[in-house]
């Protein structure tokens, strides 16, 4: 196993990402053979019961997961709540995830998804921007 230091943690909905306040986490990789990793994250202890029911109906969640230091790409996940623990003022939240990788004609398809939804010139060159750092999950891992 290996164990990195989790520097930032977003949860993808659709084109959107949701960016936790992360306080501090870790991130164990497994190395199972199917890219399974761990994800602790300590949040703030506000709406624990989102995520509370997120485990009871074990939904997947996509989640990107800035490992080491914040400038390093986000790496992306699609992950099950495994554990929800309520402390006085923080909770930490345990996520079991496979690691997705970025389809190599992202931004190609970005590009086209823009124009489909009717960005032209400048408003496509910003959109073009916003989403291409935004990394969403695209391609699982083989």
């Amino acid at each position: 196993m290996k164990t990195f230091k989790l520097v930032a943690l977003s949860i993808v909905h659709g084109e959107n990402v949701e960016k936790l306040d992360l306080q501090d986490g870790l991130i164990i990789n497994r190395e199972y053979g199917k890219e399974n990793w761990l994800i602790e994250a300590l949040l703030p202890k506000e709406n624990p019961e989102k995520y509370q029911s997120i485990l009871e109906n074990k939904q997947t969640v996509h989640v990107q997961a800035t490992i080491s230091k914040p400038t390093n790409d986000p790496a992306s996940f699609e992950a099950v709540i495994r554990n929800v623990a309520v402390m006085d003022e923080r909770m930490s939240i345990l996520f079991e995830g496979e690691l997705f990788r970025r389809n190599n004609n992202y931004p190609e398809k970005l590009l086209e998804s823009l124009v489909e939804s009717g960005f032209n010139g400048d408003e496509l060159l910003q959109a073009f921007k916003e989403k291409i750092n935004e990394k969403p999950v695209l391609q699982k891992s083989k």
